[in-house]
């Protein structure tokens, strides 16, 4: 697919499905007419008006009903893989595929509103392998247009490229994933997200008690999509039964898994250590690519992970937000530098302030409690800038630390 390299793509409104491999013409202002050939695109994002971490975005993501776009099409081959493919071919294509993405063993973890485009790209630029998008509501993304062109935008630099849904429902995720599929590695299945918004929409880790619809969500993406399908799983508080999980969750045509060594009720990482033993119980337990999450703060973490579990990768997510340097081993740059970097990397990609402000606040945290006054102006921004956060920088250069 022939992409040009300036421009992110945004998914605005897509017709019907297309080949992975066809040409696609972008546009920098929204088209209105789809044809049955043409995927309509828009190379920029507009800012969102709400906030994840609100409750409002809670109740919003859980119940909005927004008017329904064209479905793409269900008579596209090949698939990855067929209905009927032993457990044995299964296994050979999905380390064929890894093996062909360079087997990546630094990426980076899909975080809410934090692994956006001009993030994955910093950290691509220092080290990581891979990334994961935030998570996107499969539901909202099928039905939502302005939905869909703010939350998820990617560019050619941008692969290999796990895109991930939250899900309950198997037909909605395969129309949501199809709307995907052509630009990415792996359409993900996020059944780990521990947090009260998961609860009450039924996704996310608390489909745990509920095996069947999550053996659904994968069946119904690996006998209907031309890209392989990952999930990304949390580990039941009993070995045996998160052994089970994961070898159902292969048998059900999973072709990579992301395991988080915590249970869904231990959600602070600071305080409670991911089990990497049954993250290496699991490696042990299934043929496919298992990769490794939980406790990742430095390169050492890296080597140990690896070597502890036998993994063959890992993800990092809290760490990298502090540190998108964090895979390349070594400190080249200040923060001021990481932020000015990713500043202009959303002045290319744009995506919604508030993951802007988020990433600012991290990236200089350590300097904020140096500095608490600059911290403090910056807080008082109702409406940010990048001319104000590039003075922000040079400000906080100047007081030095």
């Amino acid at each position: 697919m022939r992409l040009k390299s300036s421009a992110a793509i945004n998914l605005y409104l897509f017709g019907k499905h297309e080949h992975h491999h066809m040409s696609v013409k972008l546009s920098s202002t929204p088209l209105t007419t789809v044809s049955t050939l043409t995927q309509t695109l828009t190379s920029h994002p507009t800012e969102s008006s709400t906030m994840v971490e609100a409750d409002t975005e809670d109740d919003r993501l859980c119940s909005e009903s927004a008017d329904a776009s064209a479905s793409p099409q269900s008579n596209h081959k090949p698939l990855f893989l067929g209905c009927s493919s032993t457990r044995e071919a299964r296994i050979e294509k999905a380390w064929s595929h890894w093996k062909k993405l360079g087997e990546p063993k630094l990426i980076v973890a899909p975080m809410v509103d934090n692994s956006e485009l001009p993030f994955r790209i910093l950290c691509r630029n220092h080290g990581a392998e891979a990334a994961y998008t935030p998570m996107l509501h499969s539901r909202i993304f099928s039905e939502n247009e302005k939905y869909r062109s703010q939350e998820f935008s990617t560019c050619k630099e941008d692969r290999p490229l796990f895109i991930q849904f939250c899900a309950n429902d198997p037909d909605t995720l395969l129309e949501a994933a199809r709307r995907v599929e052509a630009y990415c590695d792996y359409v993900d299945i996020n059944l780990g997200c521990p947090q009260r918004i998961a609860r009450r929409g039924n996704y996310g880790a608390f489909l745990m008690d509920k095996l069947p619809v999550v053996k659904s969500l994968v069946e119904k993406l690996s006998e209907n999509l031309t890209v392989p399908v990952s999930c990304k799983i949390r580990i039941f508080p009993d070995l045996q039964d998160t052994l089970s999980y994961a070898k159902m969750l292969e048998d059900a045509g999973c072709s990579l898994l992301a395991v988080h060594g915590r249970t869904k009720e231990e959600k602070d990482g600071k305080k409670i250590r991911a089990n990497w033993d049954a993250i290496k119980a699991v490696k042990n337990a299934v043929g496919i690519p298992v990769l490794a999450n939980g406790n990742i703060r430095d390169m050492d973490d890296v080597k140990n992970c690896l070597d502890h579990t036998g993994a063959d990768g890992v993800l990092s997510a809290e760490s990298l937000l502090e540190k998108p340097d964090l895979f390349s081993g070594f400190k080249k740059l200040d923060q001021g530098e990481l932020v000015v970097e990713y500043l202009k990397l959303c002045e290319k990609y744009p995506v919604p302030w508030r993951m802007i402000r988020s990433h600012v606040h991290k990236m200089l945290g350590d300097w904020f409690r140096v500095h608490p006054h600059i911290r403090e102006d910056f807080n008082k921004q109702s409406k940010l800038t990048f001319e104000f956060l590039y003075n922000m920088v040079n400000r906080l250069r100047d007081l030095g630390l």
